[in-house]
């Protein structure tokens, strides 16, 4: 009662690759069984070799009949094959009838998986090995013959004897009862060897068959070329006609031996003086470890010329953001390597700028001659991902030689090659800079093809006819193709073949290079042989080289490994080929292919059948849904967004622009020093507590200081030392109040010496309340008159009587008493209001306090008159002394002082170095003390710098670089986050912010004319797009419902404004397939019309971070008190689980100031990337009336939970 299974494991085999336990297993073998691998029948095997020697290249046809004649049943078998070497392609797999298909990779490898899932086996041709291909075979029915067919493209290798020749190292471990061998040769004569016959020789054809044959030591296959052969061979497959070319070492050789010419970069002795060498070095951050390979470099270069008879110039240049000549044009070796070792590294790198270094280099001024070489040195990791375009001035005539950087370093070193390639240039690696500097310096030639031509170059319709490709590109001035390992070069192309096809190419032109000596060579294209015009092994044979070389043509013209992959891909694919980009995938039932979305061959045994069921399928179960999901999004939750803004627009406001008094404070004092519903925690009280002792300040000439005039974003001044008695800088400047101590510090020094005869403020004034005469006479000495002081009695009386008693009449109290009359001057009443001020609401205008002081006698001298406000500086959030000492330093030394003291920070302090929240603070740190924004960036560059980019630190880099006013920048950094987070509602409506701001930007110096139209019709369609994505996808997570409801608005509005400024796009923006206008436009064509729009987003997941908005009317909207009773104005839904937007709509404003603030409620995960979370506020006023619209931006970062902080101030 043996299993079918059990019998096969014991009953003797008439063939098999497993003879007994003790025998080597072979490298061929056709198993099948998972845990014991049975060996397959093999009753046939055919293998077929077509050759063309003249271009060293064959393709072998391997035929196998198999059969299972061991199992009753459907079994899947298990092929090892080994190909002639690694740089062998499977470019074909059939078995019976079923036709592999060559899809990409991942798709492949999905798809075998989802078939296993579904207990429906598949056959891949994707495990290549080294020179070892394997693959499974399925259905093999029982006593039913299979003929498994591959196909394998190869190279003929040239031999010491001058012929061609491969091996294919094909052994049966048993014989295999009929073994054919056949080649065709199109140029040349063929010699088969192989085990048990003998050689087999023919002038274009050789045969040899074989019984009972096991093939040990595999099948050899000799070759030599014709003579006359020709150097272009061409055939068709299918409807195109597909053409190669091989020029030989020996024929390269001669044709530049027959020419002569002047090297570029000429060694000394040709009359062109010493050799002039540029050097090219990336100063970013990441490239300070190679500094000291710079260096050897110079001393090889020196020594290479040296030793061609003369010595060599230098000019250095760095770049990092920006580039810079760093030693006179032709300094010496000494002068050269004294500026490179002073070099400072920092900042990101931006590739664009060797553009213009390598035109600046390649081109004599003024100040010295043209570089007859340069070096680049760097990691090519830039942080923006871009790339130069190399295509400027001097970029063909220059010769930029790329220095690798040494293998422990990070870096691209495909965009760095791809660098070389473009230039026509060398690599070689860094470490080794004897072998680079006898490159630059010209003692070892490279043989290059620099261009390749047609017959049909100068043919416009050639030129623009894609189906008319060549490899290289013959469309291309200037190419740099190094020849192969065996010293030749090879070309290939093809063009379309069939009715209403153009003429195909009859001539090439190659140009080719070594040093300075250039050669023409010209090869005719012949037409194909009659009997090769219908497809066959040849036609393939030269598509599949086609490929080849085109794929190593991807890899070496474009610097993204994202876009290589796509169009390897696509090639790999079109050829069919399995690659390293592509999988040859055996699929027999028409089910699979409907079911993995995959078109079936024409010639496919179940394309009839696919067809059929792929009609019936049309529309599946997935698409339904997909549709039903978004027809009851449109219709369900954003046409109620859209009817919540006519709601709001319509409604009435019974209490519109009357006051509301909260918890008993008075209206413009709730505004000023915390809103309503007695709030705590603000930046105000922050500082009024830190204050809040004897001798400290004055909250009532705060109300004075308001009641002149309000606020503007004047710096905080000068605190005088009454305040700072009872205190340190870092309690006065807390975390509340957005400063760190050591920076506060360092920018408010100590105040001027109290007058003579003036004494100690009197703490008895501390001590109970002031009623409205003592006030007056308190402020007498301060003003013009006594009266002018008594005005303000009854004012500061009503605040102190409206005050909490527990908390902010001590505070009232004490900050009088810092004007105790004794010391109070008029200079000293107004540092301490103006500190005051700047510190509650971000900064204060001056209370003027004119006339002479009074209360001393005629004997007083005036005071000296009040500061003039300083340009607005940003407000820096940090710790640490390290700020200080940078503040300090940009104080007394200016930029220059600073990055100094930053360097020596980082030095003293090793665990700042790999935070990327240390170059965030410190650019902020930088931008508060005044530096300029490109300066600032550099630094904020090296957050960058420290980790690899994920989308978070890319998106809180883009929030500062907008704030700075960078706004191209900000915009690849978040082209960049929405490639990495492409399903983050917020990736999408951040790039359609920073884009759209950008337009706006560019709009105001731009005339608007049909050329300006046609740019802002395409950045608008970029941000349509995806805003439309964001209301319209229904693939965003449940936490982010309703965030359709600001980018709805936002959509709105950016269509309304575009079609505004430029009338010619009136029409043509709005998204009406996905959208119809007539239902989901806000506010119809003209857009919505809000007095004032507040958008606040944040950059980090699983945070909440709270929108407020503190009204003239006293009333705070927020999450919990959503809409308000005095304007109308609404907040948004809450996002307690990040990122935002939260949004403030106000139809129609009440005239005053609105106070924005942001409070970071609470985090719900470890912020490890940038320590903080970034915040980015933007507010429109008068939206929709484009004539008067005002658009403010702020981006601010919130480091501890609770933290409140005021942003914006919108004045109506």
């Amino acid at each position: 009662n043996q299993s079918p299974m059990d019998a096969a494991k014991t009953r003797p085999r008439q063939n098999s690759t497993m003879a007994n336990s003790t025998m080597a297993t072979p490298a061929f073998s056709l198993t099948f069984g998972e845990e014991h691998k049975h060996p397959l029948t093999i009753t046939r095997s055919d293998i077929h070799f077509e050759a063309i020697p003249s271009q060293r290249l064959c393709l072998i046809t391997l035929r196998l009949t198999v059969v299972n004649d061991a199992i009753a049943q459907d079994i899947e078998g298990a092929l090892r094959f080994p190909l002639p070497d690694s740089d062998a392609t499977i470019c074909g797999f059939q078995l019976g009838e079923d036709t592999a298909v060559s899809l990409p990779k991942t798709k492949a490898a999905e798809v075998a998986y989802k078939e296993r899932e579904k207990g429906r086996a598949v056959a891949t041709a994707a495990s290549v090995q080294g020179a070892v291909y394997e693959t499974t075979l399925f259905p093999l029915k029982y006593n039913e013959p299979k003929e498994l067919t591959l196909t394998c493209f190869t190279a003929l290798k040239g031999q010491a004897d001058g012929t061609l020749a491969l091996t294919l190292p094909l052994t049966f471990a048993l014989p295999v009862p009929h073994v054919t061998i056949r080649a065709n040769a199109l140029d040349g004569a063929l010699t088969i060897k192989a085990a048990g016959a003998l050689p087999q020789t023919g002038a274009a054809a050789a045969e040899a068959r074989l019984a009972a044959a096991t093939l040990p030591g595999g099948v050899t296959l000799r070759a030599v070329l014709a003579a006359g052969a020709p150097q272009v061979v061409s055939a068709a497959s299918g409807e195109r006609l597909y053409f190669t070319g091989c020029v030989s070492k020996e024929e390269i050789d001669a044709a530049l031996a027959s020419r002569a010419g002047t090297p570029r970069g000429a060694p000394p002795g040709t009359g062109c003086g010493a050799p002039h060498v540029g050097l090219f070095v990336d100063c970013s951050l990441s490239a300070a470890g190679r500094a000291q390979h710079a260096l050897a470099l110079l001393d090889a270069l020196d020594a290479a010329h040296g030793k061609l008879g003369g010595g060599c110039v230098y000019t250095l240049w760095s770049f990092s953001r920006v580039a810079t000549r760093r030693t006179a044009r032709g300094a010496s070796l000494a002068e050269t390597k004294a500026a490179l070792a002073a070099l400072r590294y920092d900042g990101g790198t931006d590739l664009r700028l060797l553009d213009s270094l390598i035109a600046e280099a390649a081109s004599a001024d003024e100040h010295g001659p043209a570089c007859s070489a340069a070096v680049l040195i760097s990691d090519a990791l830039d942080n923006l991902k871009a790339a130069p375009k190399l295509t400027g001035p001097g970029s063909a005539e220059l010769p930029v030689h790329v220095a690798l950087p040494p293998e422990a370093c990070n870096a691209n070193l495909s965009v760095l090659r791809w660098i070389a390639r473009q230039l026509g240039s060398a690599c070689a690696p860094l470490s080794e800079p004897d072998e680079l500097a006898a490159l630059v310096s010209g003692a070892t030639a490279q043989v290059l093809l620099t261009r390749l031509q047609t017959d049909q170059s100068d043919d416009v319709a050639a030129f623009e006819d894609d189906a008319f490709q060549t490899c290289p590109d013959f469309r291309l001035s200037h190419v740099a193709v190094p020849t192969d390992a065996d010293g030749s070069l090879r070309v290939s192309g093809v063009s379309a073949l069939g009715e209403g096809a153009r003429d195909a190419p009859t001539a090439l032109g190659l140009t080719v290079s070594r040093g300075g000596l250039r050669a023409n060579i010209e090869l005719a294209i012949p037409p194909p042989p009659a009997a090769l015009e219908s497809p066959g092994p040849l036609g393939r044979l030269l598509q599949v080289k086609h490929t080849l070389l085109t794929l190593r043509e991807l890899r070496a013209t474009f610097w993204d490994p994202k876009q290589v992959e796509v169009l390897a891909t696509a090639a790999a694919c079109d050829a069919g080929i399995a690659s390293e980009h592509s999988s040859l995938l055996l699929l027999s039932l028409p089910e699979q292919f409907c079911d993995n979305e995959i078109a079936c061959p024409p010639d496919h045994p179940a394309h009839a059948r696919w067809l059929a069921l792929s009609a019936e399928r049309a529309k599946t179960e997935a698409e339904r849904e997909e549709a039903e999901a978004k027809h009851a999004k449109l219709h369900g939750l954003v046409k109620q967004l859209v009817g919540r803004y006519k709601e709001m627009s319509d409604a009435a406001v019974p209490g519109w622009g009357k006051p509301v008094n909260r918890g008993g404070r008075g209206t413009e004092e709730a505004m000023m020093l915390g809103g309503g519903g007695g709030r705590r925690g603000s930046a105000a009280r922050g500082v009024m507590r830190s204050c809040a002792m004897p001798a400290a300040s004055a909250a009532s000439p705060l109300m004075a200081c308001m009641m002149e005039g309000g606020f503007d974003d004047a710096p905080p001044p000068a605190l005088p030392r009454a305040a700072l008695a009872a205190a340190s800088a870092e309690e006065v400047f807390d975390d509340e109040c957005d400063l760190p101590g050591s920076l506060a510090s360092a920018l408010c020094p100590p105040p001027p010496a109290l007058p003579p005869g003036s004494s100690a403020p009197r703490p008895a004034a501390c001590m109970g309340f002031l009623d409205a005469a003592e006030l007056a006479e308190f402020y007498a000495p301060l003003a013009p008159t006594a009266t002018a002081g008594a005005e303000y009695a009854p004012q500061l009386s009503s605040m102190l009587a409206g005050a909490d008693s527990d908390e902010e009449r001590p505070v009232h109290r004490s900050l009088v008493a810092a004007l105790d009359p004794p010391t109070r001057t008029r200079a000293a009443a107004g540092s301490v209001l103006s500190s005051v001020g700047s510190l509650v609401g971000g900064a204060a205008r001056r209370l003027s306090l004119g006339g002479s002081r009074g209360g001393g006698g005629p004997s007083a001298s005036p005071a000296p008159p009040c500061p003039p406000p300083k340009k607005p500086k940003r407000r820096v959030v940090g710790d640490g002394p390290w700020l200080g000492a940078i503040a300090e330093a940009y104080a007394s030394s200016g930029l220059g002082g600073a990055q100094v003291a930053f360097d020596e920070q980082l030095k003293s302090s090793p665990a700042l170095v790999g935070k990327p929240s240390t170059y965030i603070q410190a650019s902020e740190c930088l931008h508060a003390c005044g530096a300029d924004a490109a300066a600032c960036a550099d630094v904020l560059f090296d957050v960058l710098e420290t980790k690899l980019p994920d989308f978070q630190t890319c998106r809180v880099v883009a929030y500062h670089l907008l704030s700075l006013g960078l706004l191209d920048e900000a915009v690849l950094l978040l082209e960049l986050v929405l490639e990495l987070a492409p399903a983050e509602p917020h990736s999408h409506t951040d790039i359609a912010f920073a884009k759209l701001l950008r337009l706006m930007d560019s709009g105001k110096s731009a005339p608007v004319d049909d050329k300006a139209a046609e740019r802002a019709r395409a950045e608008m369609a970029r941000v349509v797009a995806a805003l439309a994505k964001v209301v319209t996808s229904t693939e965003w997570p449940a936490r982010f419902n309703e965030i359709e409801w600001p980018a709805l608005i936002f959509l709105s509005w950016a269509v309304a404004w575009a079609e505004h400024t430029y009338p010619s796009l009136r029409g043509s923006l709005w998204p009406e397939a996905e959208l119809p206008a007539a239902t989901y436009r806000v506010g119809g064509e003209a857009g919505p019309r809000l007095d004032i729009f507040v958008w606040l987003g944040w950059d980090t997941d699983k945070t909440d971070v709270d929108l407020h908005v503190t009204e003239p009317t006293g009333e705070e909207v927020y999450y919990s008190h959503n809409r308000s009773s005095s304007t109308g104005a609404r907040v948004s839904r809450d996002f307690t689980q990040g990122l935002g937007p939260e949004v403030y709509t106000l139809p129609r404003a009440p005239k005053g100031t609105y106070l924005v603030e942001t409070n970071y409620y609470a985090s719900h995960q470890a912020t490890q990337a940038t320590g903080s979370t970034s915040a980015v506020i933007w507010s429109v006023q008068n939206m929709g009336d484009f004539g008067r619209e005002k658009l403010q931006f702020s981006s601010v970062r919130l480091t501890k939970h609770k933290q409140r902080q005021s942003v914006l101030q919108l004045s109506v």
